[in-house]
């Protein structure tokens, strides 16, 4: 059932509801579009409950989704320029951070049941913790393709102790972890649950610091998340406030879900209203409209917003463009930009890093600086990083785990690649992998002190065992003569990052690239690149959409659930630009940027605008041909 919109709460009295919304007692969801003012909603509500209703500050908590938009917070209520919203430092809430973030609080906690040592790590790397996982389901008798439904659970929230196999692998997994002094990225939050569930009083004490709950990008928290909100507000419901829109839910892939906005009512009972934000204050008509319209038609499930007040003058409608090639879209995004610079800024939109490259170039060319975010310009430099960290120190467990995963992949280990679909070699490299695994049990048994001294002491004569020790003995060996280039040679050697000299160029050139770019003159803010996920938070005067094809947005297997978040993803990217909105589909491109087959003998390419471009309502939108 979908959360109730407060009945006053429609058009003319909505506005002056929406207006006075940071006054209302919770259960309170404030539903706020794009550009609608959500950021000074919650600013408001701090000031509020601080100078009106003289709320001590340490009974006022604020949960933000990244540790940027706590930062942003912190100084929206800093800035003495902003008198509607400033705070003195003596009346700021202590407690402004992500939820990840007051989970290990929690779990810090000398009052708590499972209070962790100072010593403690989170593994943040999906990859590391995949591989954890996998050794954890081999050492319960599973095959480790079996661990993915208990990576399914984690990353859902819905992790709880139970007796099916997954429940098995979990606990395993856990062993693993604490053997290493370490949690997980999902533990944060799924142990900081199970300490308040289990222990009253350091429940108490925490709700005592959430008596007022500010909630931001409420649609993008999952099962655990929700758990963890549930609890530190349990009892005090009418200090919950909550800000989001289901519109903007693009983190599935995180275990976000756009249902809990949905569900607010059913979740927090009779009292719990929900107010729309409907000024918008960065986009105009055209881009808003015609995005909405879009998102509308694909999700079903969405709650109605109301018309909206335009605080924006109508600027001119969407263009999409149809360009020959990846090579003149580059060209056409160019000159977009060599028109809106110096008074403009644009934000370049891309589906992943491999359409960055032609862009970047064309960008270079004419001389326009440009920063782009901290993607990862490939995996050899940290995988060296990696084998580095373990040689300073061997008893690191997890940055040797991360080495030996990829010693054994590469091709002289004599394991078959990931990439073998025959039942007997698939079978060949699950037992060479058990192997590996096996090097756990010493260490949860207490025997050894760590991964290598029981990679030291096995007696597995199996050359994955003996060639791993052999090599990683002849690192530690290199690491401490003085000849830097005979070190070099053997890391490259035995993890074989790169196939070929010019793969190895291309990355060292593209780490120095993404340093030197957001450094220099200043003006590089002017022009920004970024993947469509990673621009959610952001606005730019201009923005240029590239990629707009089937099977890349969307995906060629999209439907239901996973279409109607394509659709979210597009709606959210659009909505980033205030004055001008450019969207791009090339009739041409690189089978290896689209990471698809295009090019198939005696057939057309395969390479279609997306849907998403047809849909588009030509009152908002504009098409443009660009001939080759």
């Amino acid at each position: 059932m979908a959360a109730e919109v407060h009945p006053k709460c429609w058009w003319g009295l909505g506005m002056i509801m929406a207006h006075e919304s940071h006054k209302c007692p919770g259960p309170l969801l404030l539903l706020a579009g794009p550009g609608t003012g959500k950021t000074y909603r919650l600013g408001l509500r701090i000031r509020h409950l601080i100078q009106e209703q003289h709320v001590p500050p340490d009974e006022i908590a604020v949960i933000t989704f990244t540790g940027a938009a706590a930062k942003n917070m912190r100084m929206r209520i800093s800035d003495p320029s902003k008198s509607d919203l400033f705070l003195p430092p003596s009346e700021q809430p202590k407690m402004i951070r992500t939820m990840h973030s007051l989970g290990y609080a929690i779990l810090r906690d000398p009052d708590g049941p499972r209070s962790l040592p100072d010593s403690v790590r989170v593994v943040r790397s999906p990859d590391l913790q995949r591989t954890l996982m996998r050794d954890a389901a081999q050492l319960v008798g599973s095959q480790r393709s079996q661990a993915s439904e208990t990576e399914e659970c984690r990353r859902l929230g819905t992790c709880r102790i139970g007796e099916a196999p997954k429940c098995g692998i979990c606990a395993k997994y856990r062993e693993i972890l604490r053997a290493c002094q370490a949690i997980d990225h999902d533990d944060q939050v799924l142990l900081a649950c199970e300490a308040l569930r289990s222990s009253s009083p350091l429940r108490e004490k925490y709700q005592k610091h959430c008596r007022h709950l500010l909630v931001d990008e409420y649609q993008d928290i999952n099962c655990a998340q929700f758990e963890l909100i549930r609890l530190l507000s349990e009892g005090q419901e009418e200090g919950l406030f909550v800000v989001g829109d289901d519109d903007q839910s693009i983190y599935s892939w995180r275990g976000g879900s756009p249902e809990f906005i949905r569900r607010f009512k059913d979740d927090f009972g009779a009292a719990a209203r929900t107010i729309p934000l409907n000024y918008s204050y960065r986009c105009h008509r055209h881009i808003l409209e015609g995005a909405m319209s879009l998102v509308a038609e694909f999700d079903g499930s969405r709650l109605p917003k109301g018309p909206y007040v335009y605080r924006t003058k109508d600027g001119p409608k969407i263009e999409a463009h149809s360009v020959a090639s990846d090579k003149k879209e580059a060209a056409a995004v160019r000159k977009i930009v060599q028109e809106s610079l110096p008074s403009r800024d644009v934000l370049i939109l891309v589906p992943h890093r491999r359409f960055v490259q032609a862009i970047r170039e064309e960008l270079f060319a004419a001389h326009i600086p440009l920063s782009s975010p901290p993607i990862m310009p490939g995996d050899g430099l940290p995988l060296i990083a990696a084998l580095s960290q373990w040689v300073a120190n061997p008893s690191d467990n997890l940055a040797l785990r991360a080495c030996i995963e990829h010693l054994l992949d590469n091709p002289s280990s004599g394991v078959p690649s990931s990439k073998v679909r025959k039942a007997e070699k698939l079978q060949e490299r699950e037992e060479a992998f058990f192997q590996v695994s096996a090097l756990w049990e010493p260490i949860l048994s207490g025997s050894q002190t760590c991964l290598w001294h029981s990679l030291g002491a096995s007696t597995n004569g199996a050359p994955v065992v003996s060639g791993t020790r052999e090599s990683l003995q002849r690192t530690l060996e290199l690491s401490a003569q003085d000849d830097p280039g005979n070190l070099a040679h053997h890391m490259v050697n035995i993890l074989r990052p790169w196939r070929t000299p010019p793969q190895f160029l291309e990355e060292v050139d593209t780490w120095v690239s993404a340093f030197t770019e957001q450094g220099g003159d200043g003006q590089s803010g002017d022009v920004r690149i970024m993947t469509l996920q990673g621009a959610k938070g952001l606005e730019a005067r201009v923005v240029c959409v590239v990629g707009l094809e089937e099977g890349t947005l969307p995906h060629s297997d999209s439907s239901g659930e996973h279409l109607s978040e394509e659709a979210r993803l597009f709606y959210v990217s659009a909505t980033r630009a205030i004055d001008e909105l450019h969207l791009f589909h090339a009739r041409k491109r690189s089978s290896a940027v689209a990471f698809r087959a295009i090019y198939k003998k005696d057939a057309p390419p395969d390479l279609q605008k997306s849907r998403f471009l047809t849909r588009l309502d030509k009152k908002d939108c504009i098409a443009r041909f660009h001939p080759a």
